[in-house]
């Protein structure tokens, strides 16, 4: 299955051509969330017309047909009068609008809509060709109804949301829409509305008419339902699908900027690459685990932090104390040699401003991974901890306490720019962040492969099956004239009891396929959310991000820090544990014991966009914190793509130096994962063939 989904700023803007069994994801978030126009195939047409005249011979022949003369669940066997079939559908639609809560933001609705509008596309659900087309106009118009997100048990589909748009639908005076005036953003579907900024329709033709003109809608009007009309209106898996369409898509990226705050992470806790190896997932070939590492290495390659064990924000540390006691206030040789001392240790981190590169000593021992190499290194530091001894002895004997012990600190922090022993693994966060978000992937790739099958597929119930002419094998005198559009219902009539027998009662409308997927990628999505969380509380915490002030700022103690945004992932993080547990399991029968198993299939999507929404939120965080992270290890500097990343964020929250209010930060880091810049970022450059070692 397909997961490169094209990013929002690229989707298609020209006019979409519905047949019923062409929707992509795309496609769905193009109409749902940047008004992206419809129109429906001649085919499409062709199919919807040959169904209601089927639907028109049945009616006038009289027989008993459930969904067309009778009524319905429990009341299938009561046989509906002639007079009384209009009444029927309106009485369904009226009567089945019965959610609670507050209404789903717009894009849910336009995804919801168009769902359904391709579903009768393929010409077995039995609407008029008139109907479709006012579902069209009133998708194009933007019309955005009152849809409350709780009611439906997601058998027989989503019920009651469904009568709330049918609602709209009619225009009758018991739905409700939004005003253009009350919308967020006109041009992206952003709105998130509350109840009581929803209208009601006027009720009257004269009403709905000013309301129109006033609106702007240009071709909406009112349908006036007919037999069968309204159950194909409000059966189907048409709410769940659209959350769940538009949570594939929003996940798909949020699992890349995933794994792009993994590669700054790496960085910022100048980790070990070796995880990354191909050979490593070449050796446990589970599907998207190499394809995740291989994009990971990526975002590092060209890396001078990665496999580089000086630790320069230990070095870094040392120089700023060397600083601070190389005040004016020591005077004398004392203050030459500690100034000697400073230009030294500075000049074993200088680039050359020709070149660019490090030092030659830290040049050299870019690759130090064995004990050896470090133990080279640490020599070539021996001079700087053997001079900085000796004065801060001086200084002592001198009396001059307060020297002493700041040089006594630039002794342990020199000691500590290199470590005794290699580093050798990585914290589990780290190091086993492929295998994690690969499980993501594949619940990803499954619930995609669900939710694609079913937004190309009719839903409803009953479902009718004209009988087709050309299908025969012997053609009589009659049967030509019956390819002709005008002659077609005169030939259903002549078979009478083949169309009897297409009109077949099923269970499409049941939302276990659905709610299983939504299940199951909540939870693979809240297992990659605890991992990033992980390594949050690894880059605050001085005790395990190598070298790093603690909470990333360099005064800690009078300032906190970004102590409080570790909190508030790990407070997402347990609400998606509540989140999680399963709704696919639960089945609360209705409708008097007929509809004895349900799937709630509803609100497994909906807790899906929740724990979607929260983890995307958690990745927000740890790309901040990454970003933050970064000057510390200056000056050595991260791969390309990580680069491009920080500056990107950069540009949009500045590094901080002392306290100030954090929650905007967040959001600004939330919102720049729908930047452009920063999106491009992620675009796949074929990592998987092009990785090669994991040398920097």
């Amino acid at each position: 299955m397909n997961l490169s989904f094209a990013p929002w700023h690229r989707l298609p803007g020209d006019t979409l051509v519905l047949d019923g069994r062409k929707l992509c994801i795309d496609d769905v978030v193009a109409v749902a969330r940047l008004r992206r126009r419809v129109a429906i195939a001649e085919g499409a047409r062709e199919a919807v017309r040959r169904c209601r005249a089927m639907v028109e011979v049945l009616l006038e022949s009289g027989r008993k047909v459930y969904g067309l003369n009778t009524g319905f669940g429990q009341l299938r066997d009561v046989v509906i009068r002639p007079d009384d079939t209009l009444q029927l559908q309106l009485n369904l639609v009226r009567s089945h609008a019965a959610g609670v809560g507050e209404p789903f933001d717009e894009e849910v609705v336009r995804a919801a809509l168009l769902l359904r509008i391709n579903t009768l596309c393929l010409g077995v659900s039995g609407v008029r060709e008139v109907t479709l087309d006012r579902l069209v106009a009133m998708l194009n118009d933007d019309v955005y109804p009152f849809v409350p997100q709780q009611g439906s048990v997601g058998a027989s589909g989503d019920l009651a949301p469904l009568s709330h748009l049918a609602l709209a639908a009619l225009a009758d005076p018991g739905g409700r829409f939004l005003p253009r005036s009350a919308r967020h953003d006109p041009v992206r579907c952003a709105t998130r509305a509350r109840r009581e900024d929803f209208v009601a329709f006027p009720g009257t033709r004269e009403g709905f008419a000013e309301l129109a003109a006033r609106e702007g809608w240009r071709d909406f009007q009112p349908v006036e339902l007919q037999a069968k009309e309204g159950l194909a209106l409000n059966n189907g898996t048409t709410f769940m699908g659209a959350m769940l369409a538009l949570a594939v898509y929003d996940a798909s990226f949020t699992l890349r900027f995933a794994e792009l705050g993994c590669a700054m992470s790496l960085e910022a806790h100048q980790g070990q690459p070796a995880s990354l190896d191909p050979r490593i997932h070449a050796a446990r070939p589970q599907s998207h685990q190499r394809e995740s590492a291989a994009r990971i290495a990526s975002y590092v390659r060209g890396s001078e932090l990665l496999a580089l064990e000086f630790n320069s924000a230990a070095f870094g540390a040392a120089l700023h104390e060397l600083e601070l006691a190389s005040r004016p206030a020591v005077a004398g040789t004392a203050r030459e040699a500690l100034l000697g001392l400073l230009e030294s240790a500075a000049s074993f981190v200088a680039r050359d401003p020709a070149s660019g590169r490090l030092g030659a000593e830290l040049e050299a021992a870019r690759h130090a991974r064995r004990a050896d190499q470090l133990d080279e290194l640490r020599a070539q530091l021996a001079p700087l901890v053997r001079e900085a001894r000796r004065l801060a002895q001086h200084a002592s004997d001198s009396g001059q306490t307060a020297l002493a012990a700041a040089l006594e600190r630039v002794v342990a922090r020199l000691r500590g720019a290199v470590p005794d022993s290699p580093h050798i693994q990585d914290d589990y966060s780290l190091r086993c962040f492929p295998t994690v978000v690969a499980t993501a992937w594949r619940s990803l790739e499954a619930a995609a492969e669900v939710v694609v099958c079913e937004m190309n597929s009719a839903n409803d119930n009953p479902l009718l099956f004209p009988p087709d002419p050309r299908a025969r094998h012997a053609i009589t005198a009659s049967e030509p004239q019956a390819l002709a559009a005008d002659g077609y219902a005169a030939w259903l009539r002549t078979v009478i009891d083949e169309c009897i027998d297409g009109v077949i009662g099923g269970g499409n409308f049941h939302g276990q396929p659905l709610s299983a997927a939504a299940d199951a990628l909540a939870c693979a999505l809240a297992a990659t959310g605890n991992i990033v969380e992980r390594r949050i509380a690894h880059l605050i915490d001085a005790n395990h991000s190598r070298g790093l002030p603690a909470f990333l700022v360099r005064n800690s103690g009078l300032d906190s820090g970004f102590m409080l945004a570790q909190y508030s992932a790990a407070a997402l993080v347990a609400e998606n544990k509540v989140l999680c547990h399963p709704a696919s399991v639960d089945s609360v029968p209705t409708c008097a014991n007929t509809e004895d198993h349900v799937s709630m299939g509803t609100l497994a999507a909906r807790k899906l966009r929740q724990v979607h929404e929260h983890v995307a939120t958690i990745v927000a965080i740890e790309l901040l914190l990454a970003a933050q992270a970064m000057p510390f290890r200056a000056p050595l500097r991260p791969g390309h793509a990580v680069a491009r990343a920080c500056a990107v964020l950069g540009s949009r929250i500045p590094h901080r130096e002392h306290d100030v209010v954090l929650y905007p930060a967040i959001d600004a880091a939330r919102a720049a994962m729908a930047a452009p810049e920063l999106i491009e970022v992620l675009a796949d450059r074929d990592p998987v063939d092009r990785v090669g070692t994991m040398n920097p």
